[in-house]
């Protein structure tokens, strides 16, 4: 029996607190990593249950024990980094080692969900059969599975980009889940296969950043890319009320004077965002610098992409649709969507 190891982020009391600024003296950086409110390194300084950890030694930034690479105010989206479970053949004991580590993620009682269009169950290997346990907010646990395989262990069946079930196997997840857990079918194994392809794969995987390469399934290049950790994305939302519920309550977050209420896709709650028109940080109070702040013809930038390219670095940019894609993971995606202003003209 393999043992289970599960991260977690810690749960939050769910505490009426009067809808206020942090103070001004709140560290907002770990690392090159920006931390908007209502995210913080101490209490005073977040919301609850938005408390982070900056570890200074490593130089990384922590959600309870689990890695957190960017924060998206806009989109109301984190990524985090999760290890990568494997199933491999031990060539010195000949046998499978039973004693691999089937990863999982416990989020409950906290804002977070895992994302449901932002991930994929991914399984990669020649034969492997592996299973992700979900659990949703109501309780409810679900089991599925994905198989992998290689046509009669014949490497040419392998194509790159293909993710269907031939070396590489692809799968949805439910909305609203708060806890996965990954585990292998000892049944199929590489037992017989291990000199071809001896090690199986199964992580959740952030689909943005997956592309299936035929080397991964005869070769430890899947977990080698990733580091053993692959990144996936985590939503988060404000409460468990809707827009229209929390908006008659002291606590509402949503406190610029210029600022809306969406309610959560994915799950309860809500997030905020600045006003058609406006840029800053929705969950800051009007007289805040950095709270929502109006475009007008005199700050409206005539900046053409070229320079952008030249500001950011690796942004790809699509003018005409208003469009970003970040390549690096550390590069703040509202700070680009901020400067991004000559794909449209706001009146003030």
């Amino acid at each position: 029996m393999s043992p289970f190891h599960i991260l977690f982020v810690l749960p939050w009391l769910c505490i009426a607190v009067l809808a206020s600024d942090p103070p001004p003296s709140c560290e907002r950086n770990c690392s090159g990593i920006e931390i908007p409110y209502p995210f913080g390194l101490e209490l005073a300084c977040a919301l609850p249950g938005f408390n982070l950890t900056c570890n200074t030694t490593e130089g990384k930034l922590y959600a309870g024990n689990v890695e957190l690479l960017n924060i998206s105010l806009l989109e109301g989206w984190v990524r985090m980094r999760m290890p990568i479970s494997n199933y491999c053949y031990n060539d010195t004991l000949h046998s499978m080692d039973e004693n691999y580590i089937g990863w999982g993620l416990d989020l409950r009682d906290t804002p977070y969900r895992l994302s449901n269009v932002g991930n994929m169950f991914t399984v990669i290997g020649c034969r492997t059969l592996a299973y992700i346990d979900n659990l949703d907010t109501a309780g409810n646990l679900t089991t599925t599975g994905c198989v992998a395989t290689c046509w009669q262990g014949n490497y040419s069946s392998l194509n790159d980009g293909d993710c269907f079930g031939i070396g590489c196997c692809q799968m949805n997840i439910p909305k609203g889940l708060q806890y996965y857990q990954i585990s292998f079918d000892p049944r199929f194994n590489t037992t017989e296969i291990y000199n071809f392809s001896p090690c199986s794969y199964a992580a959740l995987v952030e689909s943005s950043r997956f592309k299936f390469s035929k080397n991964y399934s005869t070769s430890s290049a899947f977990n080698d890319y990733y580091g053993g950790q692959a990144p996936l994305r985590v939503d988060w939302a404000i409460g468990n009320k809707t827009c229209e519920e929390a908006r008659h309550q002291a606590n509402y977050s949503c406190i610029s004077t210029y600022s809306d209420c969406f309610n959560s896709l994915n799950g309860p709650g809500y997030i905020c965002n600045c006003s058609k028109g406006f840029y800053g940080n929705p969950y800051l109070k009007s007289d805040d610098p950095d709270s929502c702040q109006g475009y007008n013809n005199y700050f409206w930038m005539t900046v053409v992409c070229e320079d952008i390219l030249n500001i950011f670095g690796s942004v790809l940019l699509d003018c005409e649709n208003c469009s970003v894609k970040l390549d690096d993971e550390k590069l703040n995606f509202d700070k680009v969507v901020k400067s991004f202003v000559d794909c449209w003209k706001l009146e003030s």
